[in-house]
């Protein structure tokens, strides 16, 4: 029965989830397409990570590395490099071309508020950049939402926005996120944007920015941003729902656009 699953979706890139060397194996074998590996780190040393990349090579497949090593989690930006460059070397010896690597900077909590956790957000683009620059042709991951956990819905969505944004600009290349957890950047309001780059980037020149954006979004709920004003116009307020992606009330304007319309002027 897996097996036909499998077959079905032969066409995607299916992420198998395990670090046990004999699992991978087994599901290896089966996965017809290109598969992806979750995950190998170097908190055990390098023993069973190059197994897992042999595995790999011989099967074609790509693998998640996390910037863990035999210290734990890497918090600082150094580290998450280092890391990196050992995993990068380590995949070079079995054969495993720079593409096949998928290295995730695991980025932590902006919202503890303790000094300890301050710089990771600055730390995370950090170590993404420089893990782009000292493992050329590598690819990079993230668990985006992780940056705001222990914010509320709202705090969290226009924050996960802004540090995808900030990430993105140093060389992420795939994002680990629920599409109804972000924001357009266009839609987060500038008050909420700078709090969020002044908690990114820790800067506390006048107040807090944790608790700025925490006292913005007290009481509020994620939605789909703030929402502009419509056009007295059918044909501008089209083309504000494109530009917004807004399709609530959608089809009484284009009941009305039709009365002046034909289906393929409005579509052009």
């Amino acid at each position: 029965a897996l097996l036909d699953k499998l077959r079905t979706v032969s066409q995607l890139p299916l992420v198998i989830d395990s670090t046990e060397v004999p699992v991978i194996e087994a599901a290896l074998k089966m996965i017809p397409g290109r598969a992806v590996v979750n995950s190998i780190n170097l908190e055990d040393g390098e023993a069973k990570p190059r197994e897992i990349l042999e595995l790999c090579r011989t099967y074609g497949a790509a693998v998640i590395a996390l910037t863990i090593d035999e210290d734990g989690q890497a918090y600082t930006a150094e580290r998450k490099i280092a890391i990196a460059e050992r995993l990068f070397k380590l995949a070079d010896e079995v054969g495993l071309r720079p593409q096949d690597l998928i290295f995730d900077a695991l980025t932590f909590t902006l919202a503890t508020g303790e000094e300890e956790y301050r710089k990771v957000g600055i730390e995370t683009l950090n170590g993404i950049k420089g893990i782009k620059e000292r493992c050329p042709g590598s690819l990079t991951i993230l668990g985006l939402s992780n940056c705001s956990f222990g914010l509320n819905p709202a705090a969290r969505q226009v924050l996960n926005s802004v540090f995808l944004d900030e990430s993105v600009k140093v060389g992420l290349d795939q994002a680990i996120v629920h599409a109804s957890k972000i924001l357009p950047l266009f839609k987060v309001p500038e008050e909420a944007k700078q709090a969020c780059l002044d908690l990114i980037f820790d800067r506390r020149e006048t107040d807090d920015p944790l608790m700025r954006l925490v006292n913005l979004y007290e009481g509020k709920k994620a939605s789909g941003g703030a929402r502009k004003e419509r056009s007295e116009k059918v044909e501008e307020r089209l083309e504000q729902r494109i530009i917004d992606g807004d399709r609530k009330g959608l089809d009484a304007d284009l009941d009305l656009a039709l009365e002046s319309y034909d289906p393929f002027e409005i579509i052009n």
